[in-house]
């Protein structure tokens, strides 16, 4: 019998497609509908509570591509990616911060993988970011520098991906972290539509540098 996918609605049940444990449909006035193991942890440890920034992104994507299982052909360990694409790209959006030992896991057995993350979470981290983000000093740049002036450890903690990292602070674009340095607490970022990334990963293409012209960027800057 064919595996059928279906949005968490009121009274619904299911089964778990990476242990196959039955699951119960979460829907409150509060958190985003969801669906949860029934009497039990979920069985990926990677999992995070589900907000309605995740669902936005993952509905972005085919839902054949949301919430995958994916299988280490040697160990036989797996891990539920938020979506991966007909290309073998997984993408993982992450909303709180992680513990370096685990970044470096989920790089290690995703291996080819790109972050989205929540630049939202803090109260004030856009509000730093637009704060600190530079000039281009040359026409058509493909990064900007950047100074960290926040409190929040969001470009420090980040900085350790050895992964594409890309920042979301809101409205169309991404931010992709090209370095920062922790001492000194500056860096540098590359803009990208958020469009022109979903295309990318929709057919299989490296994901592009730079997007916007050098007058999209200055306008954005002001």
């Amino acid at each position: 019998m064919q595996d059928i996918r279906a949005e968490a609605t009121p009274a619904a049940r299911g089964v778990c497609s990476n242990c196959g444990s039955p699951m119960i449909a979460r829907c409150g006035r509060v958190k985003v509908w969801h669906w949860a193991h029934k009497g039990r942890h979920p069985c990926d440890p990677w999992w995070e509570a589900e907000t309605d920034w995740h669902r936005s992104w993952k509905d972005r994507f085919p839902k054949d591509w949301q919430e995958v299982v994916h299988t280490d052909e040697i160990t036989g360990e797996k891990h539920i990616a938020d979506v991966k694409n007909s290309f073998g790209l997984v993408i993982e959006f992450q909303h709180s911060p992680l513990h370096p030992s685990e970044l470096l896991a989920r790089e290690t057995f995703y291996r080819d993988m790109i972050w989205i993350v929540d630049g939202c979470r803090g109260e004030l981290d856009a509000a730093f970011f637009r704060m600190g983000l530079g000039k281009a000093i040359q026409e058509n740049p493909l990064a900007f520098p950047l100074q960290w002036w926040g409190r929040s450890r969001l470009l420090h903690n980040w900085s350790e991906a050895k992964s594409n990292v890309y920042l979301d602070f809101g409205g169309d674009d991404l931010w992709r972290l090209v370095f920062f340095n922790t001492t000194k607490k500056v860096g540098a970022v590359g803009p990208i539509h958020k469009s022109a990334l979903i295309e990318d990963c929709m057919t299989g293409t490296n994901i592009r540098v730079s997007y916007r012209s050098q007058n999209d960027n200055a306008s954005q800057l002001e």
